[in-house]
């Protein structure tokens, strides 16, 4: 049964999402693996994140890099975690290099070998089927198509979108019921320190998160 966290971004006011991972584990430690959006060569994001696990109890993470630091023979160590990390970023150039390393499938099959999945804004844009909700704010975001990439499939783990960071913005609440309207999507927004548990077919919503569907927004529940 498929485990996700969706999360918009990890901010200290809010460490439910966190805890319910924690929950899963009963008390021992996980292994994390931590796949950045692009090569950190001096972890100054990884670090920023192994400091983030550390209130957790859990002392380190496993670096995978897709990028420039890219080694196959590191996949063995990656898929033996418990959990693997995907981090925020550039939407556009984290799913070019999900799909540069034909990784689409492996993370996929390790979701589906028990594995559990954590996302952090671009991160959990990817679990979508695709990450068209970048395309949403794109006159005031800094998520651009720098790539130029194409083809917006992505990991299809929902069926649902996920758009975060949304702060309440009026004209981003009227383009999100538009596309929910010509997409026929769900859209489930949420600001940061809030964030999604997808439980096999269930969902569980921390903080304040909301629901677009059919050009109407509500509170997810």
């Amino acid at each position: 049964m498929k485990k996700l966290f969706l999360h918009s971004d990890q901010i200290d006011e809010s460490t439910q999402l966190d805890q319910a991972l924690l929950k899963i584990f009963s008390g021992t430690t996980p292994k994390i693996g931590y796949i950045p959006s692009q090569s950190d060569p001096t972890r100054h994001f990884f670090k920023r994140k192994i400091e983030w696990y550390q209130q957790f109890g859990i002392p380190d993470l496993f670096y995978f890099d897709l990028d420039e630091e890219y080694d196959e023979d590191n996949i063995p160590k990656l898929l033996s975690c418990d959990a693997i990390f995907l981090s925020g970023g550039n939407t556009f150039t984290f799913l070019s290099l999900l799909k540069k390393r034909s990784f689409i499938p492996i993370l996929r099959q390790f979701v589906d070998n028990g594995g559990i999945l954590i996302g952090l804004s671009a991160g959990s844009i990817l679990m979508s089927e695709s990450i068209a909700t970048t395309t949403i704010d794109a006159d005031i975001s800094d998520d651009q198509n720098c790539v130029g990439l194409t083809d917006l499939s992505a990991l299809a783990l929902n069926n649902f979108d996920f758009f975060p960071h949304f702060d309440g913005n009026n004209e981003i609440k009227e383009k999100l019921k538009t596309y929910s309207k010509e997409s026929g999507k769900t859209i489930y927004a949420c600001n940061d320190g809030d964030g999604i548990f997808v439980d096999g077919k269930d969902l569980h919503f921390f903080g304040e998160v909301w629901a677009i569907k059919d050009g109407k927004i509500t509170p997810a529940v």
